[in-house]
């Protein structure tokens, strides 16, 4: 990735980031939809790895935060360290969606919030997905934000690009039926798809 391409802005997560207010409120809700709070937490897309900071806030979760790009990475370790969390209880690895790099049914629960629009094979992607997740599990993949925020705030804080539909190439996988389709070819039985105001997630469970 160049460096004219490479937001590192978007990276550094401290309370000037354009997200601060939403991923303490994510966090919750995740814990909460989901009710899982102990074992390994996989977070797909990390990014800055803001999610599973928030988490590791308020569970004793175990965190891995997969992404493909190294750079953003550092920056995520960085950011574990800025908020003052044991290094020891995060492992990062480079890695694509379509390809990770752990056991079958080896994490508890499954987070990844908003790298669904980039990938490039949905099917393969959630049947790896389904793959690691553990028996007794649950997943909540998608892109959006926590339903505990004002709406207004949510609609401050959304790209532009999400509501420009069709136009962009970002939003095919919101088409209706979609999610169903790639689910259902991806093998997973138990999954429901959200769409709001708030956003488009998958929430899936493994028996």
């Amino acid at each position: 990735m160049s460096e004219s391409t490479f937001d590192r802005e978007f990276y550094v997560y401290d309370a000037n980031h354009r997200f601060a207010a939403m991923y303490p409120l994510l966090a919750r809700q995740i814990v909460e939809d989901l009710g899982v709070s102990e074992g390994v937490c996989l977070d797909v897309g990390t990014g800055s790895a803001a999610v599973i900071i928030e988490l590791a806030k308020i569970t004793p979760l175990s965190m891995i935060g997969l992404d493909a790009k190294p750079e953003v990475l550092d920056l995520a370790r960085e950011n574990v360290a800025l908020h003052g969390l044991p290094g020891d209880r995060f492992r990062f690895l480079e890695a694509d969606v379509t390809a990770i790099p752990l056991e079958t049914a080896s994490v508890d629960l499954l987070i990844s919030r908003g790298s669904v629009p980039f990938w490039d094979d949905h099917v393969v992607a959630f049947a790896e997905l389904y793959r690691v997740l553990a028996p007794g599990g649950a997943g909540m993949v998608g892109c959006g934000f926590s339903r505990y925020q004002p709406i207004e705030e949510v609609r401050a804080m959304r790209p532009k690009w999400t509501g420009d539909g069709a136009k962009d190439a970002r939003n095919d996988w919101k088409a209706e039926g979609y999610l169903p389709r790639v689910l259902a070819e991806a093998g997973i039985g138990e999954a429901a798809v959200t769409k709001d105001a708030y956003g488009v997630w998958v929430t899936m469970r493994k028996a």
